[in-house]
């Protein structure tokens, strides 16, 4: 039992006399430990690798940059460039209009003047047509010439047209009948627009460009064309007739001549 404790207090002995060694121990272990760990983490060769690496990474971001600003000025020329076609695209379509628009304009201008000079003819007519104090009828309105007005049939056919009337075209036997009547005790002759000018013996109303099939009122035996150069029908009446009938006579002989309103019939 005596052995064991001088061998503790001997132990102990050494331990307070080896203490220090141990603490300066341990500090020099550890200031190696931090020099080395520091030599790792910042050698040369280390940095060299990161300076590569970054520069590396430097340059790839600057073709990205490059890259991305190459497809962002295609991408605006692109744009630039349908932008102007979608500009005179536009600008074609706008021409086009505007000439429309023109060929419009001077059309409705040629048409309203072709109306103001129809509407200025037509009044000149109703003018010239009043003038001339036409016979109201039953079946419209009309010009007898007065005895000491006596033209050949294509005188007495301009003579109508000039002022707005045309040789009468008898159509009806009321027509013919109002006439007839309008005529009175008068054994004169009077032109009226029935023609067979241009083909014999085919008969036509020249004042409204009809045959004359509808309704056929010559004298009996006419119309005889006599000496082969009567073309043109007039009103007649015969001594020996009760009434008025037509018939072919020579178109250069003055008669007097009816003239018709024909917008009126």
């Amino acid at each position: 039992m005596k052995s064991l404790s001088g061998a503790f207090f001997l132990f102990v002995g050494a331990t307070f006399l080896f203490a220090p060694f141990c603490d300066a121990g341990h500090a020099i272990l550890h200031e190696l430990e931090r020099q080395q760990r520091s030599t790792i983490e910042y050698s040369c060769d280390d940095q060299a690798y990161y300076d590569q690496f970054a520069s590396s990474k430097q340059a790839l971001c600057d073709e990205s940059l490059e890259n991305a600003i190459t497809e962002l000025r295609a991408s605006k020329s692109q744009c630039l460039e349908k932008l102007q076609k979608l500009v005179e695209q536009q600008q074609e379509k706008l021409a086009i209009c505007s000439q429309a628009r023109s060929t419009n304009a001077a059309s409705c201008s040629a048409k309203l003047a072709a109306l103001s000079s129809q509407i200025g003819q037509c009044q000149a007519k109703c003018s010239a047509a009043t003038a001339l104090k036409l016979v109201k009828l039953s079946t419209g309105s009309y010009y007898i010439s007065p005895s000491s007005e006596q033209k050949n049939w294509h005188m007495a056919d301009k003579f109508c047209k000039s002022n707005g009337l045309e040789l009468a075209s008898v159509e009806t036997i009321k027509e013919n009948d109002a006439l007839v009547a309008a005529f009175g005790p008068s054994t004169d002759r009077f032109w009226i627009s029935g023609t067979d000018l241009g083909s014999e013996k085919k008969f036509y109303w020249s004042g409204v460009g009809k045959t004359m099939e509808t309704f056929w009122y010559f004298e009996d035996g006419q119309p005889d064309n006599a000496n082969n150069n009567e073309n043109c029908v007039q009103y007649v009446k015969e001594t020996n007739k009760p009434t008025y009938k037509w018939n072919d006579e020579n178109c250069n002989t003055p008669f007097r001549f009816v003239c018709e309103l024909e917008a009126t019939k």
